[in-house]
């Protein structure tokens, strides 16, 4: 597949994989590595690299038959990045960090 375009809308990015739009639209709320950009009136901007986040979803879900659940777990071991992940590690990590200071000066 060969994308020539610097954005493309949900539905030719529906098109492409042959899968509904709302389907895309749910996968966005289960995947939040799967953030199109926006313009101000809401229409969604998918990206190339939007598009091969997709794929990956239509290959796992809908072709290997994976359930959400798996398929968050396949990416993961796939190496994509979880933003809210890390996040959450970072914050953990400076609380830890804080604890061991109180505890070293009681």
């Amino acid at each position: 597949m060969e994308l020539t375009k610097q954005y493309y809308i949900i539905s030719e990015v529906a098109d492409m994989f042959g899968v509904k739009t709302s389907k895309i639209r749910y996968w966005e709320s289960q995947f939040p590595h799967l953030s199109p950009k926006r313009k101000a009136s809401g229409t969604r901007k998918y990206t190339p690299e939007d598009i091969h986040k997709i794929k990956l979803l239509v290959e796992l879900i809908d072709e290997k038959g994976l359930t959400i659940e798996g398929a968050k777990l396949a990416i993961n071991k796939k190496g994509v990045p979880k933003n809210e992940n890390q996040s959450m590690i970072n914050q953990l990590t400076e609380i830890r960090d804080f604890l061991q200071v109180l505890k070293d000066n009681i």
